[in-house]
């Protein structure tokens, strides 16, 4: 195991933030942005004879990547969810997924108890793997991650912070496994459990804050932004996984005023609340849309993936042992 390498703050590795065209109007429309998904199916994964627990969820190039509790492995479906392979996670030690994210080339590892990061190739072979910051002193306590533009992003409970690493080497500006990044800096700003995350197409960092029950926002280089809207909730909010589809809300489209950043054309966020059994629908600029299922068939989900090309999102559910199948219109 090794230590991440030097802090060195560089400028921003991805798109920049720009919401000022953005207006903050609603409208009345009515369109199937503002409808729930529809639950198709409900699935139960085995294998042998044992009944699976899925935990987390990447779609990544028509497959979804499956982890589980209690098992050192990523399952690979097809989107009938048949399963085409698994990757074992045996090395450095046996892993145990607390969070992963998938690139063109590799599969980035959190294991929150051994309190490390692993990189494999997509055949399975173990690349590199970190344990500490760059002092060689501080160990990691890595729980959610997300891959953008060549950067691993991790939320890390103890510190409290998104650590951003380099995963490629551009002479002159990174080194892989340099840590280029951390951010919050300051406590008004803080996070409480960085228990999710995602990157946006136009370079926000989402930060789901189980620990405040909200969703932060951040731009790519750290500054805090705003937060999505607070919703009333039976329970304290505790966001752990997001996934966006195409669903573009038409109160948004105001062709007036210059928008360069994309976000009025970007669909919506599905965000997961393992606490209210609940999915979080808001739009892109983060005003909230729906909650659903409303039967109450989740137990409490913890991971989400969106097929955006068949209008499909997987929703991980472990203490039901089963994966729900929902269908959304566009």
């Amino acid at each position: 195991m090794k230590t991440l390498k030097r802090l060195v703050v560089r400028s921003c590795l991805g798109a920049s933030l720009l919401v000022s065209g953005c207006v903050r109007e609603r409208g009345d429309a009515v369109s199937a942005h503002h409808t729930p998904p529809e639950l198709q199916r409900s699935i139960v994964l085995t294998d042998k004879a044992d009944t699976l627990q899925p935990v987390r969820l990447q779609y990544f190039r028509d497959t979804l990547y499956v982890s589980y509790n209690h098992l050192s492995r990523i399952d690979l479906y097809t989107p009938e969810m048949e399963r085409v392979r698994s990757i074992e996670l045996l090395e450095p030690a046996p892993l145990f997924p607390t969070s992963f994210a998938v690139s063109d080339s590799e599969l980035f590892i959190v294991d929150h108890a051994r309190r490390l990061v692993a990189v494999f190739d997509h055949a399975g072979k173990l690349r590199n793997s970190f344990s500490h910051l760059p002092d060689g002193i501080t160990p990691l306590a890595p729980f959610s991650a997300t891959y953008y533009g060549g950067v691993l992003y991790l939320g890390d409970a103890r510190l409290k912070q998104i650590l951003a690493v380099s995963m490629a080497d551009a002479p002159g500006i990174t080194e892989r496994g340099e840590l280029i990044l951390s951010f919050p800096r300051d406590t008004l700003h803080g996070i409480g459990f960085p228990a999710g995350l995602l990157v946006t197409p136009d370079g926000r960092m989402l930060v789901g804050d189980a620990g405040h029950g909200r969703v932060r926002v951040f731009t790519c280089d750290g500054r805090f932004v705003y937060d999505f809207e607070t919703i009333s909730t039976s329970a304290p909010m505790a966001p752990q996984a997001f996934a966006l589809d195409q669903a573009v809300d038409p109160a948004m489209q105001d062709s007036s005023s210059f928008d360069p950043s994309g976000v009025r054309r970007m669909g919506r966020f599905h965000v997961v609340d393992g606490n209210n059994r609940s999915i979080h629908m808001y739009n892109a600029r983060g005003d909230y849309v729906a909650s659903y299922p409303q039967n109450g068939i989740l137990q409490r989900p913890s991971g989400i993936a969106v097929d955006r090309r068949h209008q499909i999102i997987y929703v991980a559910d472990p203490s039901a042992g089963q994966l729900l199948i929902f269908t959304y219109e566009t």
